[in-house]
């Protein structure tokens, strides 16, 4: 059976009649077909003789992932419209596809993952050719041209029962995967799902992901690399890695991680500070309503939205106490902002009694950068929109992320694999 004539004549009219439901869906099934994304599949997963194509009934699934299906019975919804789709798998033969994939253990997953790379790799190869290259990474009120960026993040999927490997953790009872997107194209390139209890900074498990994350990438975008990562993600390992990764010849990685404000950094913070600057690139200190008359005065009441930035990595590294820092690559930049707590936010006991809230990064962004880059305020702004990962963890949450449909750890994992395609296919 050809997996991807069903589109051959196929036409929008204004005209005729019946009700055709779900209609966007053909939009994606064209995108995956005509992407190679399914041909890709179907060489990579083993079709019962006889059977239904496996790269059909998987990339059929996350059509149908993308399309709002939260449960494998959703599928349905294709099989439905025969006119419309032709012959689509059932639901029996979905949850075997799934199966068959949690069978095949890693060497599938690979197989599934180089299909979906290689897809990717045409649909960006015609993006490129029509507007010259990726979107840009925007930094505030700035634009960062020709460099392509990677954002590490993980989430807490919450069970509702007993999943296996569904555990207690710090935000409830579930799962705990990790995601690298791609922050210029609010795209997922890599994801392992892993289980409740497994550490935000488990250094093992960010590695694979940071590996698999470039390998993701179409090689001629490997060469020039923005990588960030929360406090919570941050490790040793992970940044000697970012390292050794910055020090190849011919490559450039430029990394930002979240960085843990201990005692040798309370000690080094000082008056030092420069005002750092919102989306906008305004500054972000503004006078109050009610201010005194006096431009100059410090009193708390006075000034709203206050946020600064300084750097601490001389004084950590030529202070009192020698170099605090000779643990760590010798490129690594330490940097710290603090900003009014906003209502609700939770302080330590230092920032209670210091009245800010702190937030520390490290970089290995040159001293001698130049230009609006190589400022404090927007090597800060830099490492805020880390956030941006959010919008593509709250994607897939919308696209299958957010709920496992099984008991079965590896079926999930499978599950895992076709939503992140949702996510993908509805970022294309």
């Amino acid at each position: 059976m050809n997996a991807t004539g069903w589109s051959r004549g196929l036409e929008v009219t204004g005209s005729g009649t019946g009700v055709v439901s779900h209609a966007g869906l053909v939009l994606l099934r064209q995108l995956s077909d005509r992407t190679g994304l399914t041909s890709g599949l179907s060489a990579a997963l083993p079709s019962p003789l006889g059977g239904h194509d496996r790269g059909r009934v998987f990339s059929d699934l996350a059509c149908a992932i993308a399309d709002g299906a939260r449960v494998i019975s959703d599928f349905r919804v294709m099989g439905d419209q025969r006119e419309l789709f032709g012959q689509v798998a059932s639901v029996p033969t979905a949850w075997r596809a799934l199966k068959e994939i949690a069978g095949g253990g890693d060497r599938a997953r690979r197989k599934v993952t180089a299909a979906v790379s290689k897809a990717r790799r045409h649909a960006w190869a015609h993006g490129i050719a029509r507007h010259g290259g990726l979107p840009p990474v925007q930094v505030a009120d700035r634009k960062l041209e020709g460099v392509t960026c990677i954002r590490l993040d993980a989430t807490v999927v919450t069970a509702h029962s007993g999943k296996e490997l569904a555990e207690p953790n710090v935000k409830g009872f579930g799962h705990h995967p990790i995601i690298a997107a791609c922050d210029n194209v609010r795209e997922p390139l890599a994801w392992v799902l892993r289980p409740g209890s497994a550490g935000s900074n488990t250094a093992a498990d960010h590695l694979r992901l940071l590996g698999d994350a470039i390998t993701a990438l179409p090689p001629a975008l490997r060469r020039k690399l923005m990588i960030t990562c929360d406090g919570a993600g941050a490790s040793h390992a992970l940044v000697r890695e970012l390292d050794r990764l910055a020090s190849r010849h011919g490559y450039q990685v430029t990394y930002s991680v979240g960085w843990e404000l201990g005692a040798r950094e309370k000690a080094a913070i000082g008056t030092a500070w420069e005002a750092a600057v919102d989306g906008k690139g305004e500054v972000r200190e503004r006078r109050a309503d009610g201010a005194c008359p006096d431009w100059r005065c410090a009193h708390r009441a006075c000034w709203a939205g206050e946020a600064h930035v300084t750097e601490l990595t001389g004084l950590l590294r030529e202070g009192p106490d020698g170099d605090q820092l000779k643990a760590w690559p010798k490129t690594m930049r330490v940097f710290a902002r603090r900003e009014r707590p906003h209502p609700g936010a939770q302080l330590t006991l230092f920032e209670t009694e210091d009245g800010w809230r702190y937030t520390l990064w490290v970089t290995n962004r040159p001293a001698d950068t130049r230009g609006w880059l190589g400022q404090c305020a927007y090597i800060d702004a830099a490492h805020r929109v880390h956030a941006r990962v959010e919008d593509v963890i709250r994607t897939g949450k919308d696209t299958g992320l957010g709920h496992f449909p099984s008991h079965d750890y590896k079926i999930n994992q499978a599950w895992l694999d076709a939503s992140m395609i949702a996510c993908t296919s509805g970022t294309g």
